[in-house]
């Protein structure tokens, strides 16, 4: 039996919430102050390491709400009445303690709006299959970075129907294994497969964080791996820079239907 430990956050709003459509550092922002600190810290300034590259090892959702408003002119997302939120992690403390700190917490807000926490949901579940369904939270990104003659860089993200996709993840999710457990990864072969099933245009999401373009894709997809290594990708993300905020999956079949 293998527990994942998520936690979904409902907040009630003193006012509707305004925020610019490239909004993932503010979210960034609120999620590091609902941390427990000693691990907020910890991860912020250490993380774990993996030859030149750190993993932070949790992954939030994108804000979610039943009433959202898009100002075109503005390029501004309007929320109303309810907003959701939900983050994961393979360390335990780190659920947990935030979940205590937001139950006691009457000061929350974001973007100068007072948030109410209305109710806390832990999600343990228990992995026993190698292949579930799972609905990306918040956009999955792999990406490539080359170098051209003069010395400049280009960053090139991938489409889930890029052959490289899927090999890209795969890397992603063994150096992050390694860095966690500090210790190489034993199996050889291909250990992930990641499909995806109900993925179009409208899936995809191109966002600006700190002036650099990321460009993810939300959907569902079926995964296939040891249930052990599907635990841990539930945990921590799919893809890179799940601690911005991409790549948070959960099992389709705990979540409401999508359209």
């Amino acid at each position: 039996m293998i527990i994942i430990p998520a936690i979904h956050i409902t907040f009630s709003l003193e006012k509707p919430l305004t925020v610019p459509v490239n909004y993932q550092h503010l979210l960034q922002a609120f999620v590091y102050k609902i941390l427990p600190q000693k691990e907020a810290t910890f991860l912020h300034e250490h993380g774990f390491q993996h030859q030149n590259r750190t993993y932070k090892l949790f992954v939030f959702s994108s804000l979610q709400s039943s009433n959202i408003t898009y100002d075109k002119e503005t390029r501004k997302l309007t929320f109303y009445d309810k907003l959701y939120l939900s983050i994961s992690s393979i360390i335990p403390d780190i659920v947990e303690k935030t979940a205590n700190f937001l139950l006691l917490s009457e000061d929350l807000e974001m973007n100068g709006v007072s948030l109410k926490v209305e109710s806390l949901e832990f999600d343990k579940l228990d992995v026993q299959d190698s292949e579930i369904v799972v609905r990306a939270l918040s956009p999955i990104t792999v990406y490539s970075t080359f170098e051209r003659r003069d010395g400049s860089k280009i960053t090139h993200y991938f489409s889930p129907f890029d052959k490289v996709f899927e090999h890209l993840l795969e890397e992603n999710f063994i150096r992050k294994y390694e860095a966690f457990y500090n210790k190489p990864f034993a199996e050889e072969g291909q250990v992930l497969s990641v499909e995806p099933i109900q993925v179009d245009s409208r899936d995809k999401v191109v966002t600006n964080y700190k002036s650099t373009w990321i460009t993810g894709w939300k959907g569902i997809y079926r995964l296939k791996a040891k249930p052990e290594y599907l635990s841990f990708l539930l945990n921590t993300g799919l893809g890179s820079k799940n601690s911005l905020g991409f790549g948070m999956i959960r099992p389709n079949s705990t979540l409401p239907k999508r359209d």
